[in-house]
């Protein structure tokens, strides 16, 4: 909340700011949080009721030095979940290796007397979603490229998300060079 509201005023560094949130629990919860930071900022034409649009939303600023605001609450705007529950929404119906992933999953997270520190419970998709990758990629790095390049995600659902942050391939290329701190 304080990171988004300090986003909003740095008007001398920043034009636009993508917004993409996990729903956690409670998706209407996480856009009231950051329509209440808009609202706060003045800047924008958003009110108390102002809902958050199926297809994501973008905000324009009412004067000119202000950011545009664009919001994304994975994992689709609607639904308690993740990253992960969004990625895994995607997955191709004839793909087994997600089954497998699950399985597995959920037998280690009933197991936990043998495994404390494994994962959270409140974090299976994520544990599910790096079994599923880390089955079908063996090498890391084959990872990065097949989310850039959505070869892994060929269900229409995920146009909405694509569409709606057209640099989001730039900014996963951005995000993940500086990881591995090297440029591609």
């Amino acid at each position: 909340k304080y990171a988004f509201s300090s986003r909003l005023k740095s008007t001398n560094t920043l034009k636009k700011l993508w917004v993409i949130a996990d729903a956690d629990s409670d998706c209407n919860a996480k856009w009231q949080m950051l329509r209440d930071c808009m609202i706060a900022n003045g800047s924008y034409a958003v009110t108390p009721k102002t809902p958050l649009p199926k297809d994501g939303a973008i905000f324009d600023p009412s004067d000119e030095n202000g950011i545009t605001v664009g919001v994304w609450i994975m994992p689709d705007n609607d639904r308690p979940g993740m990253l992960e529950d969004f990625i895994a929404s995607l997955t191709k119906e004839n793909d087994t290796l997600i089954g497998h992933a699950v399985s597995k999953v959920h037998e280690l997270d009933g197991d936990r007397a043998s495994h404390p520190a494994l994962f959270k419970h409140a974090h299976i998709p994520k544990a599910t979603i790096h079994t599923w990758l880390g089955r079908m990629y063996r090498d890391a790095q084959l990872v990065r490229p097949s989310l850039n390049t959505r070869s892994i995600f060929p269900h229409p659902f995920a146009g909405s998300f694509w569409n709606g942050s057209a640099s989001c391939s730039q900014g996963t290329d951005r995000l993940f060079s500086g990881l591995s701190g090297r440029q591609r």
